[in-house]
């Protein structure tokens, strides 16, 4: 693998995180999100010529499964799914009732598309706290975004965290966790958990893995709850977006669109090299 390219799109209240191994094209989907029209799976399909090998899905909530009918199609449906068993009728009942169907969407997606796990290039460990250990531990409101996956994933020195929709003391115990310090320790790219709201910040992360150089979150516009911490030099060491002035800690989708990050070694001195910039 010669390149990484790291794509957060705007899908306004969800998730949707590719990576893309370059040259072989192969491709990891982290959630469904969608909106207004656009769907990262039409976007991959019809711009980039890619079909997604392998979709994790954090967890079953509307927002982070709303591409789920354009992944039935299958002039777009991904070659593998990977998701955690539910009580799917559990989950479909704490849904809005207008959102209700696309449960009923994913379990076709389920049927449609066979169970994969990652078999790329790089190195993918998933960690989890298990729907019922969520729902014993931190009760029935908050179970499902707690039992979200939290993926880690290593390309040689580079290091993506995702955090689903963790809440704050299911984050709490996933960061206190040795095995996941172990693996995500010098993570270099944060996205963080429950669209970068107080409800889910992680309050050890810097004491038990470092500063990211950068959180990048994906939320929708005039969300009042994005945590400011994350903004902070105090929790991460900085960036620069394309060719704006200064350093940026965070990034959002609200603020600059679809956000990508191209990462490679310096042909000349093997030094590890990106850049971050908006796509259209």
């Amino acid at each position: 693998m010669n390149s990484l390219e790291l794509r957060v799109f705007d899908v306004g209240q969800g998730l949707s995180v590719a990576l893309i191994e370059k040259p072989d094209n192969y491709v990891t989907l982290v959630d469904l999100g969608a909106n207004n029209g656009f769907t990262p799976l039409k976007f991959l399909r019809t711009r980039l010529k890619l079909v997604p090998d392998v979709v994790y899905i954090t967890h079953p909530h509307a927002d982070h499964i709303n591409d789920v009918e354009t992944a039935l199609d299958p002039s777009f449906r991904p070659y593998g799914l990977n998701y955690e068993p539910y009580d799917w009728a559990d989950v479909k009942g704490r849904e809005q009732p207008q959102l209700r169907y696309k449960i009923d969407k994913f379990k076709e997606l389920i049927e449609a598309v066979p169970y994969k796990h990652y078999a790329g290039q790089a190195r993918l460990e998933v960690f989890q706290f298990k729907p019922s250990d969520a729902k014993k531990n931190w009760g029935e409101s908050s179970y499902v975004n707690n039992s979200s996956y939290f993926l880690v994933y290593t390309w040689k020195t580079f290091k993506i965290s995702i955090a689903g929709d963790l809440e704050s003391d299911g984050m709490k115990d996933m960061v206190g966790s040795k095995n996941v310090q172990n693996e995500a320790k010098g993570t270099d790219i944060l996205i963080p958990s429950h669209h970068g709201h107080t409800n889910g910040f992680p309050t050890e992360w810097v004491a038990n893995m470092g500063k990211p150089h950068v959180s990048i979150i994906s939320v929708q516009s005039r969300d009042p709850h994005v945590d400011s911490r994350y903004s902070s030099p105090n929790f991460a060491r900085g960036v620069r977006f394309n060719s704006e002035p200064g350093t940026c800690y965070t990034l959002t989708t609200r603020g600059k669109g679809h956000i990508i990050v191209s990462m490679s070694y310096g042909a000349t001195t093997g030094n590890p090299q990106w850049s971050f910039s908006s796509f259209q």
